[in-house]
């Protein structure tokens, strides 16, 4: 049998994924923007192979669309994905929470306790956006407490889409900064007493709540649409 070459530690498309994939996440590209890729390859000092791979992980990965003709554009969730991405998002911490609670050492629950320390500085500066990226941290800091790699690898590859649609509607769809802070609290107290139980019905509601209120955000949204016709942005270049 031939001997394998080594693996090079990373390919040119990892790296431009996860470059593009920070910037989209930290709001440098909006919802609709048409990334252009000659301009992009140019950026990023690489030839457009390279960077269309990348953007295909970006595509399975939900944080783009590519349409035929078109171009590649920065996506806005649908109404679907949003429902089917909390629908996983709950199955998977969940049984975060209860490997938490079986495996987990006192490192995992001061990861945790800090994280939800951070929600609370966030809701009482007033400050959403930090109060958004505190929100994800802590629901990552859960599933990266399990022990579990490959669960944390799915809530991340699900969880990606997600923050798109709560950097752009957070406004809305916290209808109070402190009440989010303490249904954290709630979820934190379940997994300090180690009750398995009480751990997954928090998750569960607290996920549960979420989705349905961004689900009847997106519906009163459609209304609007509908009400004034149809309200449809031109995808515009990337900067």
């Amino acid at each position: 049998m031939r001997s394998l070459r080594p693996l090079a530690s990373r390919t040119l498309a990892d790296r431009a994924a996860e470059k593009l994939r920070e910037r989209i996440l930290a709001g440098d590209f909006a919802s609709g923007d048409r990334l252009v890729e000659a301009r992009i390859a140019q950026q990023l000092g690489i030839s457009r192979g390279p960077l269309r791979e990348a953007l295909r992980q970006l595509a399975a990965e939900g944080l783009v669309r590519e349409e035929p003709r078109r171009g590649t554009f920065v996506s806005t969730p649908t109404a679907e994905e949003v429902r089917d991405a909390y629908d996983l998002r709950a199955a998977i911490e969940a049984k975060a929470a209860r490997l938490v609670i079986a495996n987990g050492g006192a490192s995992a629950l001061d990861a945790l306790r800090r994280a939800a320390d951070r929600i609370d500085a966030a809701a009482a500066a007033g400050d959403l956006p930090r109060v958004v990226r505190s929100d994800y941290e802590f629901h990552e800091a859960l599933c990266g407490a399990s022990g579990n790699r490959r669960l944390l690898d799915a809530f991340v590859r699900n969880a990606s889409v997600l923050r798109i649609l709560l950097r752009l509607e957070g406004e809305r769809f916290y209808s109070s900064l402190d009440e989010v802070a303490q249904q954290h609290h709630e979820l934190l107290s379940a997994l300090e007493d180690g009750d398995a139980a009480r751990a997954d019905l928090a998750v569960t509601e607290h996920l549960e709540a979420a989705r349905d209120r961004l689900m009847r955000h997106l519906a009163r949204q459609a209304d609007d649409a509908g009400a004034g016709g149809e309200v449809r942005a031109t995808p515009t270049d990337t900067r």
